[in-house]
Parts: structure tokens; C-alpha cells; sequence
């Protein structure tokens, strides 16, 4: 479902329980500290992997969008005008289980697959809260990061890799999983990821929890 920004404004319907409202950047836009605030950069319609650029929507107020965007710290929004997006609501969530060390896959609030992840090291912790898929990466064979990876919104906050992005992704070689043994991204085996790469659209909520 999708609608333009600039002409449905914000007084159009909050999406249905269960769905999450998502914003593709369809023209150069400003991406805000706050609504109207300090510019804290410019984004176009791709990203830099070249995917879509497709943001998670957290908040609306007048014409203003707060989102969650990789340029900004784990969990705090960031905001650009409406009028410079097409709105979308998805009905996929995925949670991540540090403790479980399980990701669970859901749409419309049920749950569609579970996935033995390993997580990040004692270390190198996964980070908590909520972030958003921003960009379905197919990798060349022989990558460190196996056949795929989900980008994520956040970042590493501890460890010899903070500030590098999170992703969900895969290994070069199959391993044990369900362990604490990375550096922060959460790891899954090829036939999971090959799935959440099929049906995860970009902008899809991701929480980690403890």
C-alpha cells in the first residue's frame, strides 16, 4: 500500500494495528535533528549499497517524518520532510533474542519462522532496541558474510568494530550457531537468510531484546 506524502499529509489514517509505516525517499531530502532542525545530512533516493532508500517511519508531526536512519545514534530517530517521500505500511517485524539467541520472523503479529542466530560476544554485544532493514545485500561467493545480509539502521557500539554497521547476515563456511561468538551482527544459516530475503522488504522493524 502505498501513498504519496505531500498529498496525503499528515492527517491521513495511521496504518492498521500490526502493519509499520515505512518512507521511500523519492527526491533529494534533508535529513533533520528535529523537525525544521539542524541538517544533519542529504540523502538521495539509494543508499550507499545502492539499494532503495526505504525508511522505518517512528513518528509524524505536521509535515515531518522522524525515522530511523544509519546517521543517526542506535534508537534515535532522525527527521525529514514528508512532502520528499512515498509512504508505505509492511506487516513484517523480526525480533531478535539475545538470550534465546533466536530470531523470530512475524507478519501481522503472528509468527512465521523461528532461526537459531549466534549474536554478538560478551565483548562485542549485540546492541539492544529498535532499529530497521534498510538495504538486501547479495553477496559474491566466498564472502565473509556468506550468500546475503540485511543491513540494519543501527551500528556496533562496543568492540574492534563499533561504528560499523549491524546486519543480519550469513558465514563463509557453515558453523555451530546459537552461540555469543561475533562481533555484533547477528548470524544465521543460508536457507533462513535466503527466506527473510524473499519476503522482508526494506524498512521491515527489527528489535533486539535481552
Amino acid at each position: 500500500m502505498l501513498v504519496s506524502a505531500a498529498v496525503a499529509g499528515c492527517a491521513a489514517a495511521q496504518p492498521p494495528a500490526r502493519e509499520s509505516l515505512t518512507a521511500r525517499v523519492v527526491e533529494r531530502a534533508q535529513l533533520r535533528a528535529a523537525p525544521a532542525g539542524r541538517v544533519l545530512a542529504r540523502v538521495g533516493r539509494f543508499t550507499e549499497y545502492g539499494d532503495p532508500r526505504v525508511y522505518r517511519v517512528v513518528d509524524r508531526r505536521g509535515g515531518w517524518l522522524a525515522v530511523l536512519a544509519p546517521e543517526r545514534p542506535n534508537g534515535r530517530a532522525g527527521w525529514i520532510a514528508a512532502e520528499h517521500a512515498v509512504l508505505g505500511a509492511i506487516p513484517w517485524r523480526i525480533v531478535v533474542d539475545r538470550s534465546a539467541r533466536r530470531l523470530t520472523l512475524q507478519r501481522w503479529g503472528h509468527v512465521v519462522r523461528r532461526m537459531t542466530v549466534t549474536v554478538g560476544a560478551r565483548s562485542s554485544p549485540t546492541p539492544l532496541g529498535r532499529f530497521a532493514v534498510t538495504d538486501k545485500l547479495w553477496m559474491e561467493p566466498g564472502s565473509v558474510y556468506g550468500c546475503c545480509a540485511l543491513a540494519l539502521s543501527g551500528n556496533q557500539t562496543r568492540g574492534r568494530l563499533a561504528g560499523v554497521r549491524l546486519a543480519i547476515h550469513g558465514t563463509r563456511t557453515p558453523e555451530p550457531l546459537g552461540r555469543a561468538a561475533s562481533n555484533g551482527c547477528a548470524r544465521a544459516r543460508a536457507h533462513d537468510l535466503r527466506r527473510l530475503m524473499r519476503v522482508v522488504p526494506r524498512g521491515t522493524p527489527v528489535r533486539v531484546v535481552r
